[in-house]
């Protein structure tokens, strides 16, 4: 419910207007485009106005769902939840106060304004781990945490949470290095980079040598347009998860068998496949990858990622949340991430990033929701295709 409080400096009619408005998505090819104009003339005044005009709808969408009658009420109830309610009402009443940059000087004081949106977008998404944290230390026998409808809310939440934030990196990667976060990337390469971060992490973590990571690419000069930050964050997580039941079923062993990367170039997509022996996991257990609260083996208890990422700003780490976010990067613009296991022997995972370069953002759409008001009739904005 929206304290109606928060609306003194922005009238519902406007948000209701916003509601219907349609995100226009991007693809790589436009961000690429885009930026090597920017990187020509020096001014990121384009993408600043687009920027003006786009949050505010984005902005509402988020807020959509974070009102949604979807959501589980243990969730929706939670003060830090109906915080993050507030903050969106509050970004898209300053966006709507700010007047069009139509200059380079107006264009640097909004992004000044957007770096600021930024480290709240980061406090948002913070405040939804926190929140999931604070109800596993103290459980409550009717909260069901593998509840559909929290899976398909986090789901949507971070799928706009992550195209909000790519729009937002692009401007301020153009305005304050003049390059774009898009680019020909090497998958090569960065698989090299993700495999010795996720060894150093495990090295750390069991103090010992971690696994070889062993790479086989017979195409190194494939280059697909993406977001090389992406793409790394997406192979440390499986690599990471690759090590770990590596370790944990060789430990004991005289030798720790390596975890095997292969890179494939289709006519479609560029696959990667991360191979590893590390025992499998049961059947059973395979959506358990999928869910942002998982069960810890070794002791049974209930255990919520909550650690900040360094990539994606989003309550991260172990298994099961990060491979849930890695799998919605991989199909933000229509890859994917697969796990086929064999219990008692290994698992492989394919992460596919599609060549399309023209291929639109994958966002979350509705077919209607609702916005409640405190002491005010419930508004229902039927959107049909707006998102």
């Amino acid at each position: 419910m929206i304290p109606t409080s928060t609306l003194q400096a922005l009238p519902k009619g406007h948000i209701v207007r916003l509601a219907n408005s349609k995100i226009t998505r991007v693809s790589l090819q436009h961000l690429f485009s885009i930026g090597r104009h920017v990187a020509k003339t020096g001014n990121p005044l384009l993408t600043a106005q687009f920027l003006h005009q786009e949050l505010p709808i984005r902005l509402t969408q988020a807020l959509k769902i974070v009102n949604s009658s979807e959501i589980p009420s243990f969730m929706s109830n939670l003060p830090t939840f109906q915080r993050i309610s507030k903050r969106f009402l509050e970004d898209i009443a300053l966006l709507s106060r700010t007047p069009k940059p139509v200059c380079r000087t107006q264009e640097v004081a909004f992004t000044e304004l957007l770096k600021q949106l930024q480290q709240r977008q980061r406090a948002n998404n913070l405040s939804i781990g926190q929140g999931l944290q604070g109800l596993l230390v103290n459980p409550d026998k009717n909260i069901s945490f593998h509840d559909k409808g929290l899976k398909t809310f986090l789901d949507k939440y971070y799928t706009m949470a992550l195209g909000m934030r790519t729009l937002l990196g692009e401007h301020i990667s153009l305005h304050e290095r003049e390059r774009s976060l898009v680019e020909k990337v090497l998958p090569l390469n960065v698989a090299k980079k993700a495999a010795f971060d996720a060894r150093r992490v495990c090295t750390q973590q069991y103090g010992f040598e971690a696994p070889e990571v062993e790479i086989i690419s017979k195409n190194t000069s494939v280059s697909p347009l993406y977001i090389e930050e992406y793409l790394h964050h997406s192979l440390f997580e499986i690599l990471k998860n690759s090590l770990r039941a590596t370790v944990e079923t060789h430990r004991h062993s005289n030798h720790l068998p390596p975890v095997k990367i292969v890179i494939a170039t289709g006519g479609e997509d560029v696959t990667i496949k991360v191979s590893d022996i590390g025992g499998g996991i049961p059947m059973s257990k395979i959506n358990n990858l999928w869910s942002y609260v998982y069960f810890t083996p070794s002791n049974n208890s209930s255990a919520l990622c909550s650690k900040p990422n360094h990539c994606m700003d989003i309550p991260l780490a172990g298994i099961g949340h990060g491979l849930s976010v890695a799998r919605l990067i991989s199909r933000y613009f229509g890859g994917d991430l697969n796990v086929v296991s064999m219990e008692g022997y290994g698992t492989d995972a394919y992460l596919h990033i599609f060549r399309q370069q023209s291929f639109l953002e994958n966002l979350p759409e509705f077919e209607e929701t609702e916005f409640l008001f405190e002491c005010e009739e419930s508004i229902r904005t039927n959107v049909g295709d707006s998102i």
